[in-house]
């Protein structure tokens, strides 16, 4: 079972932002769904990655006392440079989820994007939530629903299938198999946490051309890491299959919308 210790989320830090854009809607509905920020609120952001949805919920509510915290060291030196460059007072650790050094009760809310309950012991990860969130307090997550609904990285997936390495068709066969129906949902309630609810979030994302696609799902922000071995008949046979999955969504001027969806779960501490 493939889990956050296949993968180098250390490497991948620095191109990660170059993804933001595409999910930022999310960070917006999340910030929607999660009730009870006021200044002084204690904000925890687990898998924090390089610091969203932190950032924006620090920077939409002075005064919260937001903590980060990720298990690669390369993503919490890139949040905490940016909260110092935004002049947000946060603070970030070295973290792991699965066992999270927060005493019990420390937090008021509890938010996650594209982190938790994704890639270890996501059973684990819902008991740590209900822990360190005191009663009462409220939870939003976001994580991928079926890998289909993460468009572009499922389509160069899929362009290159039989080139990937064992690893990433762990992680793809465990993100489906996290997708039926119910089960987050089951862990979050099971570990003592109430009022669970989730779902499935849609957005569109536009990009201008066929080329700003292919840049974006072929560099290291994406499968860029595990593409550099490809030759150039091998690239080139992926694009043609890549062009071909997306052509229901390129536009009469050569631009593309690409529609996107994800579960984002809520509810509040334990009773």
């Amino acid at each position: 079972m493939a889990s956050t210790k296949d993968f180098d989320f250390d490497r991948l830090a620095a191109a990660y932002d170059q993804v933001l854009p595409l999910t930022a809607p999310v960070t917006a509905r999340m910030l929607e769904l999660t009730t009870g920020i006021a200044a002084g609120t204690s904000v925890l952001d687990i898998a924090c990655g390089t610091g969203e949805p932190g950032l924006t919920i620090a920077a939409s509510h002075p005064g919260v006392r937001l903590r980060g915290v990720d298990r690669a060291e390369t993503m919490i030196s890139v949040a905490r440079r940016k909260a110092e460059q935004r002049g947000l007072e946060a603070g970030y650790e070295v973290m792991d989820s699965e066992a999270l050094a927060v005493a019990d009760d420390d937090a008021d809310v509890v938010v996650s994007r594209f982190g938790l309950l994704s890639f270890g012991d996501s059973a684990a990860e819902a008991r740590e939530v209900a822990r360190v969130l005191r009663p009462g307090g409220t939870f939003t997550i976001a994580t991928w629903d079926a890998t289909s609904k993460n468009t572009l990285t499922f389509v160069m997936a899929s362009a290159v299938h039989d080139l990937l390495p064992p690893p990433l068709h762990a992680a793809m066969r465990r993100q489906e198999q996290l997708a039926m129906p119910g089960r987050r949902e089951a862990w979050l309630t099971a570990a003592g946490l109430s009022g669970v609810t989730s779902e499935l979030f849609a957005w569109d994302v536009e990009f201008p051309d066929g080329d700003s696609l292919w840049e974006l799902a072929t560099g290291p922000a994406m499968l860029g890491a595990v593409l550099g071995g490809l030759g150039e008949e091998q690239l080139a046979s992926a694009r043609v299959e890549f062009d071909r999955l997306l052509a229901d969504y390129r536009r009469a001027d050569g631009s593309y919308s690409l529609p996107y969806a994800c579960r984002i779960i809520s509810g509040s501490g334990r009773l």
